[in-house]
């Protein structure tokens, strides 16, 4: 493009123009032609490239304001699609099904490829009939059906986990602060509880179990109550961190040590919990990992459009987040035979 500038006399950017074909540029005739003609005569070959287009998909969300928990989810999506070459579009839809309607308006004239359709809290949905046409996984939900694939996190085996954890440094009286019956975790965790117990014949004890939501004053408000009983327990099971937060403050005020006097489990992983004195033992959510594997399988659909592989339902486990919330007591005579009750 230099040489061309300099023999027709005119600026590089001119001949650029010309070259590329700009549309709206004020280049006359005489000067256009004079380009071309010297373009051809060195033997100038324009070469229009174009980046190729990625297929797009959708994640179709109720809710990515009201909890942290949504980064994890969208950060393993779009890593696994930056990965396997897609892009990725987050339509939060306050889980209104016009809005709904509006976004898979959209999504149709776009194209999109396929949808991830999530939600920010585990929980049975009830599909928009048009993803029927349309490669789709549910993330962090489930349909009842079971028509769609899902991708979900393994809530009661993380109760039990919980549990169990707290058996094994040796407790035998395990209180539980659960959340509200809503919530599908809140139900799968207690049971999870349950569970654990009852495998080591530990009589669950309904007067130790206490509903605290998931706010902190739930918890400091449970805690108090549980404190209050002629035989309190020597470990607690938190539907939360934050149910968790409140403990530590209930017991502070009550004199108590964590953990010397009383032990505490969470659940979430949030960013504080390695900042509380003393550091939470607490669960870690899968989100990233269930994001990755719901991208992934996405993608299989979309490489074999015309296979219908069967849909199925994956529960990823909770990891343990051991810290110094837990105290380790006597190991306890597991052969020891105690009623049960439920």
């Amino acid at each position: 493009m230099s040489d061309i500038a300099v023999a027709c006399g005119v600026s590089q950017a001119t001949v650029s123009l010309v070259l590329n074909n700009a549309p709206g540029t004020r280049i006359s005739p005489a000067t256009r032609e004079a380009v071309l003609a010297k373009a051809a005569e060195i033997g100038y070959t324009t070469v229009h490239r174009r980046a190729e287009r990625r297929p797009m998909i959708a994640m179709l969300i109720n809710d990515v304001t009201s909890s942290p928990h949504v980064a994890g989810l969208i950060d393993g999506v779009t890593e696994a699609a930056n990965e396997l070459g897609l892009m990725v579009s987050v339509m939060p839809t306050s889980g209104d099904s016009d809005t709904e309607e509006a976004a898979l308006d959209y999504l149709t004239a776009m194209p999109v490829a396929g949808v991830l359709y999530a939600r920010l809290i585990t929980q049975q949905v009830h599909l928009p009939p048009r993803l029927a046409n349309l490669p789709t996984v549910l993330l962090n939900c489930y349909s009842a059906d079971r028509t769609v694939s899902s991708v979900v996190p393994g809530d009661l085996v993380a109760g039990q986990a919980a549990a169990l954890s707290l058996i094994k440094a040796g407790h035998r009286r395990i209180g539980y602060i659960g959340g509200e019956d809503s919530i599908e975790a809140s139900r799968e965790r207690l049971k999870g509880y349950r569970r654990a117990l009852m495998m080591h014949d530990i009589a669950v004890d309904p007067s130790i179990i206490f509903k605290g939501g998931w706010t902190i004053k739930g918890g400091y408000d449970a805690f108090k109550q549980m404190m209050l009983l002629p035989d309190p327990p020597t470990a607690t099971c938190c539907f939360c961190d934050r149910t968790a937060m409140g403990v530590y403050s209930a017991a502070a005020e009550l004199g108590l040590t964590i953990p010397d006097d009383m032990s505490i489990i969470g659940f979430d992983n949030e960013s504080y919990t390695a900042d509380m004195v003393p550091p939470l033992t607490t669960l870690q959510l899968p989100h990233s990992e269930m994001g990755r594997y719901a991208v992934e399988h996405l993608a299989e659909l979309l490489s074999t459009p015309r296979a219908k592989p069967r849909p199925f339902k994956v529960k990823f486990e909770c990891e343990l987040i051991e810290r110094r919330s837990v105290k380790t007591l006597a190991a306890p005579d597991v052969g020891a035979k105690r009623k049960t009750t439920v």
